[in-house]
């Protein structure tokens, strides 16, 4: 599409972002770019057996990615880990050498499609290299040139969440969780099979009775996401018979905590508002105001369960996503969805011309169900 940014880049994560469905809104509190993960949507849906710690560390290096160069070799306080995860420091620097004797290790399965329409898995390795030298303090690694398409050239269908909330999570399973609803927060709800659910969090020789399952991975992070994390959930069980078959994720803005992150932004940006001149600040605030005002200007761009850089769009397009089922919204490709919407919004705005907004959104979503089921 002409005009689309050829990947993310640090200007557009440093103020803005947009909800699934394109609304503008700001960007994860105004917290600052190196605060902010994002990742492609098929690395979220990948499997993977990291450990929490292995996690957090991924995460960190993934907020400091500039997004416009290679993978640099990054540098991990072990005290930041500590700090922001509010652990014992002590048993992070114990870790350190089994940390990066198993990161170079890890992989994730990723499951996408080929341009055929077949089914695809790969495996990635996620780092190429990972050291800890004593006496140091830190831990430094190097992504995979395998994972750019998936942290550096960002283009469309990728999600964007604070670091600083994942790192409060204490179960590998609410950090999976975590991030599965944050890619469909704009959609405000998630619903999956069982059998795909435990493949994502690997669970697959796990709690294998369902009750087991709800009570020490779903109910857990129920709890903690509720208590400390930006979003929270509730679901709803769908059986055939006695047997659970899907489950069904209702997502909701945590506002209390939500207030508490931004105290923590707003007590951020003022520590470091103190040891910037205020020639640079002027100049800082200039470059991000014209980062602000070129980002306005591009043009829509589809996203399924994303955040991007879309401008506002017909409630109908939303309307519609939210009939399909998740698998019918995996299949779906971004230019089919805006093929769609604006065949659609064309037909019903020429045959409508005097017609409110609430309408003309009403009338889209009918017309885009109907093409849809006559593609």
């Amino acid at each position: 599409m002409s005009g689309e940014p050829s990947y993310l880049t640090s200007a557009h994560l440093s103020n803005r972002s947009t909800d699934a469905m394109g609304h503008q809104k700001q960007l994860e509190l105004g917290a600052p770019s190196d605060k902010v993960v994002a990742k492609a949507n098929d690395l979220i849906r990948a499997r993977h057996s990291l450990s929490t710690m292995e996690q957090r560390v991924l995460v960190m290096m993934v907020a400091k990615l500039s997004r416009e160069s290679e993978f640099p070799v990054q540098e991990i306080p072990i005290h930041e880990i500590a700090d922001i995860s509010d652990i014992d420091g002590s048993n992070v620097y114990r870790a350190a050498q089994d940390i990066c004797d198993s990161l170079v290790d890890q992989t994730v399965d990723i499951h996408d499609q080929s341009e055929e329409g077949n089914r695809r898995y790969t495996t990635y390795n996620c780092f190429s290299m990972c050291q800890y030298e004593e006496g140091k303090g830190v831990i430094r690694a190097k992504f995979n040139e395998d994972m750019r398409p998936f942290l550096l050239e960002l283009k469309r269908r990728f999600t964007l969440y604070l670091v600083t909330v994942f790192l409060r999570l204490r179960s590998k399973y609410s950090t999976q969780i975590y991030e599965l609803l944050k890619m469909r927060q704009g959609l405000s709800n998630l619903r999956m099979s069982i059998e795909e659910f435990r493949w994502k969090l690997g669970l697959e020789d796990k709690y294998q009775e369902f009750a087991q399952m709800k009570r020490r991975v779903i109910e857990q992070a129920r709890g903690e996401l509720k208590k400390r994390a930006d979003i929270y959930f509730t679901y709803r069980v769908i059986r055939e018979g006695r047997s659970a078959k899907e489950i069904q994720f209702y997502i909701h803005e945590n506002e209390e905590v939500t207030q508490e992150l931004k105290e923590e932004v707003s007590a951020l940006e003022n520590s470091q508002d103190t040891t910037v001149s205020r020639s640079d600040k002027s100049a800082q605030q200039e470059r991000e105001a014209t980062a602000g005002d070129s980002r306005d200007q591009e043009p829509s761009t589809p996203v399924l369960g994303a955040t991007s850089t879309e401008g506002p769009q017909v409630d109908g397009k939303r309307m519609f996503l939210e009939d399909l089922s998740q698998e019918e919204i995996s299949s779906l490709s971004g230019s089919e969805l805006d093929e769609i919407h604006e065949k659609a919004r064309n037909q019903v705005e020429e045959g409508n011309p005097d017609a409110v907004s609430s309408v003309l959104a009403y009338k889209t979503h009918s017309l885009m169900k109907e093409l849809w089921e006559d593609r």
